[in-house]
C-alpha cells in the first residue's frame, strides 16, 4: 500500500505561503502608519497657492512688457561698447525678491 503525502505537503505549503503573505501585508500597514509621507504635485494644493502664482505671473508679465526708454537703451549700448557695463547683482536680487 502506498501513501501519497504529496497532497498534504502541497496543501501545507500553500497555507504557509498564504499566512506569510497575510503577515507581510499586516507588517506593511504597520510600517506605513509609522512614517510620514511627502507628496509632491505639480499643481497647487490650495487657493492661497493659486493666488500667489497668479500674482507673481501678473507682476512678471507687466515687468517684461514695460518698454525701456530710448535714452536708457543708448546709455546701455554705449557702456557695452566701451566695456564699462557692470551687472548690478544686488539690484537684480532686490527686484526678484521684493516685487
Amino acid at each position: 500500500m502506498k501513501i501519497a503525502s504529496n497532497r498534504l505537503y502541497t496543501s501545507f505549503n500553500i497555507q504557509k505561503e498564504t499566512a506569510r503573505l497575510h503577515n507581510s501585508e499586516k507588517n506593511q500597514r504597520k510600517i506605513d502608519k509609522n512614517f510620514d509621507k511627502i507628496l509632491i504635485n505639480s499643481t497647487p494644493s490650495s487657493n492661497s497657492d493659486d493666488k500667489f502664482v497668479n500674482d507673481t505671473t501678473a507682476k512678471l508679465s507687466l515687468e517684461v512688457r514695460k518698454p525701456a526708454s530710448s535714452e536708457k537703451l543708448k546709455e546701455l549700448q554705449q557702456k557695452v561698447a566701451d566695456g564699462t557695463y557692470q551687472i548690478d547683482l544686488d539690484a537684480i536680487a532686490k527686484k526678484i525678491l521684493l516685487q
